[in-house]
């Protein structure tokens, strides 16, 4: 068998290849869950360098229209700002649910238990990691990546290989997005942060009526087990409210995608 037509014809694969493989690995990068610091770079790259084997024959449309030569260094780059930002928005959704944890954690008198996160770079609690973690594992266990990579692989067809543009909508999407993470922080948190609120004005409450008492050795350890109590029977909808943060988070990745492209 003559390999030599093969080599070649695969050939004018490479260049196209290695715009594909850019965007997937850009996204394994700043994406948590699927990526981010949690994952060795050698993971990342292979499962990237998978990805970009799988779905080339399905791309071969977008492939057939190529990228001209003098231009290729310009579309390499704009690969890899495509996929920087597809990971980093569909990733603040995640980090939304972990700053709900945090917040209510601080107030609620967990502040003790914080601890340095190398990944973020910053301090963290025990309810942040604890969200971040759970949202984690819905996000496999209703097969939400499966889902991602299938967005990302429509990617192409809607912004082409170097092709990164800003259309009229960017502005809106982005906004309504940012909108919605602050959203998704504060409806987790407000209902256990007016219970904690509650105890703070009964603890003000009975500090000015009876001084003699140490109130605050009392209520700190009311809050932690009110909190922890909480938590425990409101599983169930936090879990189902973290599906529709799943959902909101690959809606807004989508139409961020429509955003920048050209179809």
């Amino acid at each position: 068998m003559d390999v030599m037509p093969w080599l070649v014809s695969m050939a004018g694969y490479a260049a196209p290849g290695a715009l594909v493989f850019a965007r997937f690995s850009a996204i394994f990068i700043a994406a948590p869950i699927i990526g981010g610091g949690q994952m060795p770079f050698q993971v990342k790259a292979l499962i990237s360098l998978a990805l970009t084997v799988a779905v080339m024959p399905s791309l071969d449309p977008v492939l057939r229209e190529g990228i001209p030569g003098p231009l290729y260094p310009l579309a390499l780059i704009r690969e890899l700002g495509t996929g920087l930002i597809i990971g980093f928005l569909f990733g603040l959704f995640m980090e939304a649910v972990r700053f709900a944890g945090d917040l209510i954690g601080r107030t609620a008198g967990f502040a003790a238990a914080e601890f340095f996160n190398p990944d973020a770079g910053t301090m963290e609690g025990p309810l942040g990691t604890f969200f971040w973690l759970s949202i984690a594992l819905l996000f496999f266990a209703i097969d939400a990546h499966l889902t991602l990579i299938a967005m990302i692989t429509q990617s192409f067809y809607i912004i082409p290989l170097g092709g990164l543009t800003v259309g009229p909508q960017y502005a809106e999407v982005v906004s309504t997005g940012l909108t919605t993470i602050f959203e998704i922080a504060l409806t987790i948190s407000i209902p256990i942060e007016g219970a904690v609120l509650a105890i703070t004005v009964a603890e003000g409450v009975i500090a000015r009526a009876v001084p003699q008492i140490n109130i605050l050795a009392i209520t700190f350890a009311v809050k932690i087990l009110t909190v922890i109590a909480l938590l425990v029977i409101a599983i169930p909808a936090i879990v189902m409210f973290m599906g529709f943060v799943l959902a909101l988070a690959q809606d807004f990745t989508y139409g961020f995608i429509q955003a920048t492209g050209i179809g």
